[in-house]
């Protein structure tokens, strides 16, 4: 508000100047009228109205330049002259005037522009430094893993044990973390406080995943603790791939090191909401 104020009286000034430029020229014209009557020794009427302000002139000019001389019996007095020229100078005064505030405008302008980028910069870094802040706050995520037979396993003369793969699974991940896990929508879940350190995490999840096993797995990973989003996660059954939410993939950006990319898989409906989902790979 203040900078269009501002700018405003940027518009203002000029149109002084402009205004002040009209009246010098007004006043050159009257002052050669007034100075023809005086010759003529005449008396006209419509000028007296700015008699008083012309006779005010001619004292200061008279006072800079007071000499006079006689042509044919016509008194010429240089009063008058240096009053035009008085004027004349005033007139391209204006001139420097618009100019001086052109550049005082830009000046002014270029000032505001830079100190809006800083300030704008200066926001940016702390929204930035907010989100960090709070991205790295959230250290809290779990893991979730559904098994099911392949299918070039699952034929009638072939009996796989369901129940005996998911045991060797959870006592690999056991000798590999130390953790046991709790029974979760028909799966494994698995808690962990330390997202800084998913990496060593997932270094156990991608062996369960291409382990040379009948079964498959989709693991699903949720930070912090939106289990809706979770459960929507583990019905979209994305076997053997370890998927999650977009806003635990942002998270992972926020690590200090991190060994895996992620990537976009597709984008669900979820009721009338919808759901980013992602997936961990292995770089190549």
């Amino acid at each position: 508000m203040l900078h269009k104020i501002i700018l405003k009286g940027f518009d203002l000034l000029r149109s002084l100047w402009q205004f002040l430029k009209i009246v010098c020229m007004l006043c050159v014209i009257l002052l050669l009228f007034f100075w023809v009557e005086n010759l003529t020794n005449g008396n006209w009427q419509w000028m007296e109205f700015c008699r008083p302000y012309l006779e005010n002139l001619l004292e200061v000019a008279n006072s800079l330049c007071s000499l006079s001389f006689d042509i044919f019996g016509t008194v010429i007095e240089l009063k008058y002259i240096s009053a035009v020229l008085i004027l004349t100078a005033l007139f391209f005064g204006m001139n420097l005037a618009v100019l001086l505030t052109n550049l005082i405008e830009a000046g002014y302008k270029s000032a505001h522009y830079i100190n809006k980028k800083t300030q704008e910069l200066a926001l940016n870094k702390k929204l930035k430094d907010d989100i960090e802040k709070e991205e790295k706050s959230i250290n809290k995520y779990v893991v979730t893993i559904h098994t099911r037979v392949k299918a070039q396993f699952s034929h009638k003369e072939i009996v796989i044990d369901l129940d005996q793969q998911n045991k060797l699974m959870v006592d690999f991940i056991k000798e590999k973390l130390g953790l046991n896990p709790m029974l979760f929508e028909g799966g494994y879940m698995y808690k962990f406080d330390n997202y800084n350190k998913i990496d060593g995490v997932l270094e156990v999840l991608f062996k369960v995943l291409h382990g040379a096993t009948p079964i498959s797995y989709a693991i699903c990973i949720q930070a912090g603790d939106n289990m809706q989003q979770l459960k929507k996660l583990i019905s979209l059954k994305n076997f053997g791939k370890i998927t999650m939410a977009a806003d635990t993939a942002y998270r992972y950006r926020f690590n200090v090191t991190y060994k895996y990319q992620t990537s976009q898989l597709g984008v669900f409906l979820d009721n009338d909401k919808t759901i980013e989902v992602h997936e961990f790979l292995e770089f190549s």
